[in-house]
């Protein structure tokens, strides 16, 4: 088995054998044989082997980017909420929460009796200053667009913050749950040695190679953190990710390639953790720059791509075909009246004529750490472009920088979403006109305006019509591609017992290590 998927990743599968494969295997998520309601055993060593390490890879909160670093921050932080496994709000740090004041202010209680690794108690003036680091003009956080509508934060008393708003927003909770939101000291800024208050302390961090952590003995919840101890240690390559956990040196991986997650599955040695999220692949293009600031070639461009083909031949009945804007169909406040946009090279040709184009040459920058099949979907859409006249040359860059030196730097590049929570958190972080994460660097004022206006709605029936104009929008004028949604793929071998899928990010959420124990 091992020597067949080896094979299989490092020389590409036979396309007959791939679909008689992916057609055999029940598409389903998959789970550890042993029952969920066993009794976690203490102890032992977890090791994961994650992708989405490079050399730029920080735990500073307001630059997490990448799987890898991600991860081993969920292991050093908390936030103040967390999203449960049936997608909705939960207390973390913040033991309750009340709105008022048509969602403008905001008060947390927090939860007695957390201390950080350093022993310090837990208070609101932490909660202040974590939260401040986001907020303010001269921020470079990663999330200031999902804050830049607080005026203040307020410690009430050590046990209790107020958060007040310049607007409403009914979706704060969810807000706070965001990974960038990490709780730290007041005062705190060392991030080559970060304190949390999570359920493991940071003994090693080496960007983009490997990262040891330890069970936090004072830890404040008793019902997860069962392992001593934590190593990541990070593995781009698909190829030694699969080696590394069939061989028994990794417990857990994730990016699990889909046209080998069938063959994966079978092996008695492991399992497969599948998670139906909102994750979404996109091919963002820079709307500044010649010739994606022509809307006409932007059309041509959507036009020219056969979504169907990718999603049967790259994702195995892991994925679902997009349409260009970032709401999947199980958000409650997914549009489904936008027609599905179709493969059309006679459509894309008539676009290109418009802009005054009637061959164009294009360099679409990819690599398998923004997803997995990056390159491969490049090169299919490479293949569909020509019968529209446009040539699209394919450069396949390295992992390691690839967040840091190619995406939102080159003109066109693979990229891919986790998704967000509220399809208004996902609409702030990427394309709001002052989103430090829009890719496309898109700007449309009446969008700007629109998604301002859905926060004061208290009406969640009204809030949804315009979220349904926002996704038309998206569809109808930003320069980005967005031709699949797809899950998450994990593994892990059988002694690792807990992990269960959460909707909201692969390695259930990233708090894997957290959550899960080993049975020997």
């Amino acid at each position: 088995m091992h020597d067949k998927i080896a094979s299989l990743i490092q020389g590409g599968m036979d396309r007959r054998l791939f679909l008689k494969a992916a057609a055999a295997t029940a598409i389903a998520s998959a789970f550890p044989r042993a029952g969920l309601a066993e009794t976690p055993r203490k102890g032992g060593v977890l090791r994961l082997g994650l992708n989405g390490g490079s050399s730029a890879d920080t735990l500073d909160p307001t630059q997490l980017i990448g799987t890898f670093s991600i991860d081993v921050s969920r292991q050093v932080y908390n936030t103040l909420v967390e999203i449960s496994d049936d997608g909705k709000p939960a207390q973390e740090l913040a033991a309750s929460w009340e709105a008022s004041d048509g969602n403008k202010r905001w008060v947390l209680n927090l939860r007695p009796g957390v201390q950080f690794h350093n022993g310090k108690a837990f208070d609101a003036e932490d909660v202040k200053y974590s939260l401040g680091l986001h907020i303010g003009e001269k921020t470079k956080s990663k999330a200031k667009g999902l804050v830049a509508h607080i005026s203040e934060v307020r410690a009430a008393s050590p046990t209790q913050v107020e958060i007040l708003l310049k607007s409403p927003n009914p979706d704060m909770d969810y807000v706070l749950s965001d990974l960038h939101f990490a709780m730290v000291p007041a005062g705190f800024a060392d991030w080559t040695k970060p304190v949390g208050t999570g359920p493991f302390k940071l003994t090693v961090f080496q960007p983009g190679v490997r990262a040891a952590a330890a069970h936090n003995e004072a830890y404040w919840r008793s019902d997860r953190g069962h392992v001593d101890s934590v190593e990541t240690i990070v593995i781009n390559d698909l190829t030694a990710r699969v080696s590394a956990l069939q061989g028994g040196s990794v417990h857990v991986i994730n990016g699990v390639d889909y046209k080998i997650a069938p063959l994966l599955k079978k092996d008695p040695r492991s399992y497969l953790v599948v998670t139906e999220g909102k994750q979404h692949f996109s091919l963002p293009m820079d709307a500044t720059k010649e010739p994606f600031n022509n809307p006409d070639v932007v059309l041509a461009l959507k036009h020219a791509i056969d979504r169907e083909q990718m999603v049967k031949l790259l994702m195995a009945g892991y994925g679902r075909v997009g349409n260009d804007h970032p709401i999947a169909a199980s958000d409650p406040n997914f549009n489904p009246n936008i027609a599905q946009r179709a493969f059309d090279p006679d459509k894309a040709r008539f676009h290109l004529k418009k802009a005054g184009k009637s061959d164009l040459t294009l360099e679409l920058h990819a690599a398998p750490v923004a997803l997995e099949q990056a390159v491969n979907t490049a090169e299919l859409f490479a293949q569909s472009a020509k019968a529209a006249g446009i040539t699209i040359n394919v450069k396949r860059e390295p992992d390691d920088g690839y967040w840091s030196e190619v995406w939102m730097k080159q003109p066109w590049v693979a990229s891919f979403w986790a998704g967000r929570p509220s399809a208004s958190m996902m609409f702030s972080s990427v394309y709001a006109s002052g989103a430090p994460w829009n890719e496309t660097r898109w700007k449309n004022e009446s969008f700007d305006r629109k998604l301002a206006e859905s926060r004061s709605l208290a009406n969640p029936a009204k809030r949804r019509e315009v979220y349904f104009e926002l996704q038309q929008m998206i569809h109808d004028e930003c320069p980005t591609i967005i031709p699949a949604f797809a899950s998450w793929i994990d593994a892990a071998r059988q002694e690792v017992k807990g992990f269960v899928p959460n909707p909201n990010f692969l390695l259930c959420d990233h708090r894997v290590a957290e959550r899960v124990w080993l049975s020997a």
